[in-house]
């Protein structure tokens, strides 16, 4: 094995970067663990400095560069977290910082990002393509290529997570981590299995991108054909190969969740947990609201690894998630025209104990008899019994449901 990294390492770094980053909690989830069965783990790189877990490994390459390299500035590419992340060390050591981003990456992580001052360069839809554009300037510019994921000074920084596990779960029997590129998990797994080999190491991935499931098919970095994925973090069409020999050896195993379960964990996680979750961090949860592990009595650690999510999106997304669900409908009711009908259509909703989330009216659907109107609510319902109950009260008080 050519790119070998010893406990030693990782505690070496550890030190040299933990003046400047936060050692983030790790809390119990309650919720999480009454549904599984098990002790269940978060966590919380969220509440890192810039947002997730991406300003370890950013720091850890940024520290170890030469004053000559330094003063040539610096550059990397991301969908937005290892941005902010390079973002925020280049402006806290004064180095000159370019960073280049796909056209699609969420706006939060773009303004966050720019807020650091860097030059800002959107290019390409994935994070490949933007990486691509990055080598280019690196070359024409001379500049310092500070890579999201395949470089071992990354990997040690991202190893410092695994230090602060073991450190309040040291007999934890499974560690899950989102794997995009692999860096974080390379870092996590190399350092852990080293001090406590009985662990468990589980990748996740999006089932939209996903590269380490399938590369583990081939046994070599294999690139996928990407959809869109909510979880922009991790969605890296090709594992490095440096971090794919690291994973190789110390990754037990990699499990894949669907966007529609990645958008219902990041609802779970708000309502039940009070985090707040971007959709790389949630896929750790996911894999256990969804039981993708199959195991009980056991103690999990969910590696949340950040919470830049714009409002837009949450609120895209959990209001996704209610109609997924069946706590949010629409019910479409032909009413007379008349001053009294809106009034007491809500009153029969309000009476029926059923939250009105939003309600319009319109007079010009084609099948409308003469002098009739419909009626849209939206409804947020706790229980299917309400909205069955709902429609009784309307049809006997003389109003028709539309399908």
């Amino acid at each position: 094995m050519k790119n070998v990294v010893t406990s030693k390492d990782f505690l070496d770094r550890y030190e040299i970067i933990k003046p400047y980053i936060n050692r983030t909690p790790l809390i119990y989830a309650i919720k999480l663990s009454e549904l599984s069965n098990n002790d269940v783990f978060v966590k919380l790189e969220n509440l890192q400095k810039a947002g997730s877990f991406k300003i370890r490994g950013a720091l850890s390459k940024i520290l170890s560069l030469t004053e000559e390299e330094k003063k040539r500035g610096i550059i990397a590419a991301s969908m937005g977290n290892h941005s902010q992340g390079v973002g925020y060390a280049g402006k806290m050591l004064n180095i000159p910082t370019t960073i280049v981003m796909p056209k699609t990456a969420p706006i939060a992580k773009i303004n966050a990002t720019k807020k650091y001052g860097v030059d800002l360069v959107l290019d390409g839809v994935f994070f490949d393509d933007a990486q691509k554009k990055a080598q280019e300037i690196a070359k024409e510019k001379d500049l310092v290529l500070v890579h999201a994921f395949n470089d071992i000074d990354i990997v040690k920084g991202q190893g410092s997570i695994g230090i602060e596990i073991l450190e309040d779960v040291k007999d934890a029997d499974y560690v899950l981590v989102p794997i995009g590129g692999g860096g974080i998990m390379a870092g996590i797994s190399a350092y852990i299995k080293q001090v406590n080999p009985k662990c468990k190491l589980i990748g996740v991935e999006s089932e939209n991108v996903p590269s380490y499931f399938e590369s583990r098919k081939t046994g070599k970095p294999f690139l996928v054909s990407a959809k869109p994925s909510i979880a922009d973090g991790i969605a890296v069409k090709q594992t490095g190969d440096i971090t794919f020999e690291i994973l190789n050896k110390y990754c037990d195993d990699v499990i894949l969740v669907s966007e529609e379960e990645i958008a219902e964990t990041i609802l779970f996680l708000f309502e039940n947990c009070k985090i707040v979750a971007e959709g790389a961090g949630a896929t750790t949860a996911a894999a256990v609201l969804f039981n993708k592990l199959n195991v009980q009595n056991k103690k999990i650690v969910c590696v949340l690894t950040g919470g830049n999510i714009d409002v837009t999106s949450f609120l895209n997304i959990t209001n996704r998630v209610l109609f997924q669900t069946k706590r949010r409908t629409v019910l479409k009711i032909e009413a007379p025209i008349s001053k009294d009908s809106l009034s007491e259509i809500t009153n029969i909703i309000y009476k029926n104990g059923i939250q009105i989330f939003k309600i319009s009216e319109s007079q010009l659907e084609n099948s409308l008899r003469i002098n009739r109107e419909i009626i849209k609510v939206v409804l947020d319902i706790n229980q299917p019994v309400e909205l069955e109950n709902l429609e009784k009260n309307l049809t006997t008080h003389g109003f028709e449901i539309v399908n």
